[in-house]
């Protein structure tokens, strides 16, 4: 596993991959995906997962025939750190130093300014998002930087999207509308601060480099402490709702103050995790901004990613994948990672459901205000008119970087979903109906998060292929990198793409599929 979190070259002009198999002739386009890809500078070294600089990959697939490429976002903190030979720019884990006297809030808004003072981090390393025939690479600072589909070379200009909406964190998984509206959830830090729904949208044709100019807030949840906000990484989209869950991970900004002179790891030494803090449901109305009333609350969690959500006969069904002792962020530290062959204990991250019914009436606290007949989950009516919900586990085993058939089946009710699990060495194919999954492994491969491509004139869900970056290391220090094909319905692999020397990779988070014209 250590393989995955070692610095890179650069292989910024295609190769031609070794085909082995039989790629599907419909599938023609261009997987992109991103995260760190390098994590020293000089003498200096990153602590967090989050925090190497973002490197781009790209497998372009033609008549059955495959290429590889990646390059460096050429972003600020990358430019900085490559010209001043040092970490310039502070990360989630790993501090650049702030000013000392800047005021409480501007401290905690540290991890975001680099030391030049020249605004918020722009190492984009979380996901990409498509807009018309655009791509931007996100984090989790208002700030997006466009990269070329095809040369993955970055556009000069940053889009600032705190310019339009005023927010100091934004999720790098928005979520696209049947008519292409983007919606996201952001917070606002400060003596102001809170939760806050946006909407972006779409570009008319002749509104380049800019996406955002007409993104606004459409919904506003308050946010219950100013100096302890809560952090979340998603939220979940149906055709009617929007749920925000507000879980209770915080960051101590007391913490934060005095990171720097203690652990030197930034915004990720001040979270912490209250297991005795129930963990809250927010549901939106979409379209009038409105938040209902009815408090929604749980057993504690914390979920990096939403799986799907949707609406069902007066109720609104919330999958995730939770981890119920909050130490997801800790985990994922590079020391952590690279020191233990196990890092990841079983379980750590399960899928699970979590049922909210609309209108929950009147009722005892003894009854189960979900009537669906397909799902464990619960929900009471407490005494005090809040409602308490109890999750059913979806599959055994661990599963992080969910995916789903999502241009059909996001907001809708669904049967299958796809996801990365064990040591980050294995895929699986979760069946929320039978509780069952299905898997692929192989000895010395690391699969990234499994991309599900539908095939045209698809009639079944999982009618398609599923798509994903492997790195495969056997000693430790040899790398290579394959993208690897597999039947969506029966999850067996129908064809590889081996990538020559030297071209190499590392852990990946999020990515596209871009379909060729």
């Amino acid at each position: 596993m250590d393989a995955l979190f070692k610095t890179v070259e650069e292989t910024a002009e295609p190769l031609q991959a070794d085909v082995k198999g039989q790629i599907p002739e419909w599938l023609k386009g261009s997987l992109l995906r991103v995260g760190p890809g390098k994590f020293e500078v000089g003498d200096q070294s990153y602590n967090h997962m989050f925090d190497g600089l973002c490197l781009i990959h790209r497998f372009n697939i033609e008549s059955s025939k495959v290429t590889y490429q990646n390059r460096f976002l050429r972003s600020d903190s990358y430019v900085l750190a490559q010209q001043q030979n040092r970490i310039v720019v502070t990360e989630f884990g790993t501090n650049s130093y702030p000013d000392p006297c800047k005021n409480i809030f501007s401290r905690f808004f540290s991890y975001f300014w680099d030391t030049t003072g020249s605004g918020p981090s722009d190492n984009c390393n979380v996901n990409l998002m498509q807009v018309r025939d655009e791509v931007y690479a996100m984090t989790e600072t208002p700030l997006m930087r466009r990269v070329d589909p095809q040369t993955l070379e970055t556009d000069p200009e940053k889009v600032d999207r705190s310019k339009y909406v005023a927010l100091n964190l934004i999720t790098a998984h928005p979520h696209t509308d049947r008519d292409g509206t983007i919606y996201n959830m952001a917070s606002r830090f400060g003596k102001d601060g809170l939760f806050g729904l946006v909407k972006m949208p779409i570009p008319d044709e002749g509104e380049r480099n800019n996406p955002t100019q007409k993104a606004y807030m459409v919904a506003t949840v308050p946010q219950e402490s100013k100096t302890r906000p809560s952090y979340f990484h998603s939220f979940g989209l149906t055709d009617n709702y929007v749920v925000f869950v507000e879980q209770p991970m915080y960051i101590n900004v007391w913490k934060l103050m005095f990171s720097k002179f203690t652990s030197g790891k930034s915004v990720s030494a001040a979270m912490e995790f209250d297991n005795d803090a129930p963990t809250r449901f927010h549901v939106i109305e979409k379209k009038t901004g409105k938040v209902l009333p009815t408090v929604y609350l749980s057993d504690s969690f914390f979920a990096f990613h939403h799986i799907n959500t949707y609406e069902e006969d007066g109720q609104l069904v919330v999958d995730l994948c939770c981890n119920e002792d909050g130490n997801g962020v800790t985990a994922l530290y590079l020391e952590n990672l690279r020191s233990s062959e196990y890092p990841l204990a079983d379980g750590i991250v399960a899928a699970k459901r979590y049922v909210l019914p609309l209108q929950p009436g009147k009722a005892s606290d003894q009854d189960n205000l979900v009537t669906l007949v397909d799902t464990k989950a619960s929900a009471v009516l407490r005494e005090d008119g809040t409602v308490f919900c109890t999750p059913e586990r979806l599959c055994p085993g661990i599963v992080e970087l969910p995916r789903i058939n999502y241009d059909y089946y996001n907001g809708k009710k669904y049967q299958f979903f796809y996801g990365v699990s064990g040591q980050i060495n294995m895929l699986i194919k979760g069946d929320i109906q039978t509780k069952s999954s299905k898997s692929w492994k192989e000895t010395g491969c690391y699969p990234s998060e499994p991309i599900f491509v539908p095939a045209p004139g698809a009639t079944a869900e999982d009618e398609g292929v599923v798509l994903s970056l492997v790195v495969k290391s056997l000693s430790g220090e040899d790398r290579s990198v394959f993208l690897l094909v597999l039947d969506g319905e029966t999850f067996a692999e129908v064809a590889r793409a081996e990538v020559p020397s030297p071209a190499q990779a590392c852990m990946t988070f999020h990515g596209i599929f871009l379909p060729n014209a």
